[in-house]
């Protein structure tokens, strides 16, 4: 089902899919990378909703990445109304942008009850930064998203949007699932979030290192790793968000 969410005024576009059985379900807010491509992602939709679950995906609102966190929010706020949604059991599961957007979300949002994070960038600053010496078409790219903020005077935007500093408040299970050959999210930047969620206490964090994967799930560009993702965040999310009470 097609459907808009009205966020600060602005339309949103989503697309709601349920499973057939009844009673009360679980829900995922799946969300995109930068492109806010829902149909890139619409093999995990298909595996989540066919374990039984409710899935809006949503199409952030532009491209102004400081707005995601309304959108998710207000994605939640829709999920947490419906008459077929446990209010209680939404995970986040999000790639890239989105892997991102999530970890924040649950850092602020107590109805969070879980988040798979594929591919994240969660050291955004140090990112960013990197990237003006070896990449300076993307740390130009980058920084003209954030208001063209020179990331070496002024790091708040940059701090604000980085998961890895919102850690210390994430309660709920985290997976976080990074691929060897991710050169866009590149893994240590999963093994940084994982080590500040345990050193800051959440003892229900996993971290899966994929062999071969890159951003896009191609392996070693011979194949990819899609419903091998799938399988895994449907998996986890069995034990940590459970599909029946």
């Amino acid at each position: 089902m097609n459907l808009t969410i009205s966020v600060g005024g602005i339309a949103m576009d989503a697309e709601l899919t349920l499973p057939e059985q009844g009673g009360s379900l679980a829900a995922v807010v799946l969300c995109p990378g930068l492109t806010r491509d829902i149909a890139g992602l619409a093999f995990l939709r298909d595996a989540l909703v066919a374990d039984g679950r409710a899935v809006l995906a949503i199409r952030y609102r532009g491209m102004d990445l400081l707005d995601d966190d309304e959108d998710v929010q207000a994605a939640i706020d829709l999920l947490a109304a419906h008459d077929r949604v446990d209010a209680s059991r939404i995970a986040l599961v999000g790639h890239s942008r989105g892997s991102m957007v999530s970890l924040r979300t649950a850092a602020k949002d107590t109805r969070v009850s879980a988040v798979a994070a594929i591919h994240p960038v969660t050291d955004f600053l140090g990112y960013v930064r990197a990237s003006r010496d070896y990449a300076p078409v993307r740390y130009a790219a980058l920084v003209s998203r954030f208001g063209d903020a020179d990331p070496f005077v002024d790091p708040e935007p940059y701090e604000r949007y980085a998961a890895l500093n919102y850690a210390d408040r994430i309660t709920a299970p985290v997976l976080l699932i990074a691929g060897t050959t991710d050169m866009h999210s590149p893994l240590h930047h999963s093994q940084l979030m994982n080590d500040a969620l345990i050193a800051a206490g959440n003892t229900d964090t996993r971290l899966e290192i994929m062999e071969g994967s890159g951003h896009f799930f191609e392996r070693y560009y011979l194949d990819d790793c899609r419903d091998e993702t799938a399988a895994l965040v449907t998996e986890w999310l069995a034990t940590a968000v459970p599909t029946t009470r």
